[in-house]
């Protein structure tokens, strides 16, 4: 069992703030996968398998980064950022209030990599 706390959402949409490392949290779930837990208990949703923490959390991240990469490599803006496609993921509680927020912050982040 890992008790993971807020490097795992279950279920719901993670909230990436502006003191947020996108590619850190990656790394941070990185380390947890490595141990392979049986369970995974995330600082937000029901105890889980790796697999399901996994999709909510890892692929999410991975997912935004990916799309912000080429949005910003295509010359994108701050303004376009809320455009990247995170419909794999429209499922996921607080997608609504937060897909728009996140996007800006990783772009923010990723401006400058």
């Amino acid at each position: 069992v890992v008790f993971a706390g807020d490097i795992v959402y279950v279920g719901r949409l993670l909230g990436v703030m502006e003191f947020s490392d996108s590619a850190g949290w990656l790394d941070a779930f990185d380390a947890i996968s490595a141990l392979n837990p049986a369970v995974v208990v995330p600082g937000h949703g029901p105890a889980t398998t790796l697999e399901a923490a996994r999709h909510d959390t890892r692929d999410y991240l991975a997912n935004l980064r990916d799309q912000m990469r080429a949005h910003i490599d295509d010359g994108g803006d701050i303004i376009g950022s809320v455009n990247v496609d995170q419909s794999a993921f429209a499922g996921l509680d607080q997608f609504d209030a937060l897909a728009g927020r996140n996007a800006q912050a990783v772009f923010q982040q990723m401006e400058w990599e």
